[in-house]
This record gives structure tokens, C-alpha cells and sequence, in this order.
């Protein structure tokens, strides 16, 4: 690709190989999505994976969402008053991490 004085761009002319190769690459992709379209997969879940399905359709019922306390951290941090302790988010971290290797 080429761009001259006026900014025009120019692209180079496609070759006898390049054009046969487009269309092979085309008439693969058609053939790719006919077989596709006409056979079925089976998926198959991770014991884990549909352990945490259903928790996220019943985690609605168990969640705790305190809106009170949403609002006074917004406003602690629009204010300024709001601190991060990275001690405790790196313990809670470490927490969590070793939870999940001890499943």
C-alpha cells in the first residue's frame, strides 16, 4: 500500500495467486459454515462450572445488600474521607485465595 503526494491510497494490484487465493479461502469458509450449520454439538458443563450456576440463581435469595452502607462509602469517597488499608485487602486476598485451593 502506497500513499502519494495528494494522500490518496493506492493498493497494489491483486496477483493470479492472490485471487485464487481468495477464493479458495472463500469457498472453505462456506463449506466451514454449511457443516456447521447442519451438524450439532454437545456441550458439556464443569462439575464447578454448574456448582456456580445454581449458586448464582439462588444467591439472589441468600445475597446481602446493605444500600445504607453503599451510600455512606459513596459519599465517604466523593468526600474524601474514604481510606484504602491494602494490609487488609492483601489478607482478605491471601483468604480467599486459599479457600479456593483448599476446594
Amino acid at each position: 500500500m502506497k500513499i502519494d503526494q495528494s494522500g490518496k491510497v493506492s493498493l497494489p494490484t491483486p496477483t493470479r495467486s492472490d485471487a485464487s487465493r481468495s477464493s479458495s479461502t472463500a469457498s472453505q469458509s462456506a463449506s466451514t459454515q454449511e457443516s456447521a450449520g447442519a451438524a450439532q454439538e454437545n456441550v458439556t458443563l464443569n462439575p464447578i462450572a454448574a456448582q456456580l450456576g445454581q449458586t448464582d440463581q439462588t444467591g439472589s435469595d441468600n445475597s446481602v445488600f446493605d444500600s445504607d452502607r453503599v451510600a455512606s462509602l459513596r459519599q465517604a469517597i466523593s468526600e474524601g474521607r474514604f481510606t484504602v488499608r491494602a494490609d487488609n485487602i492483601a489478607d482478605k486476598l491471601i483468604s480467599s485465595v486459599q479457600d479456593l485451593l483448599s476446594q
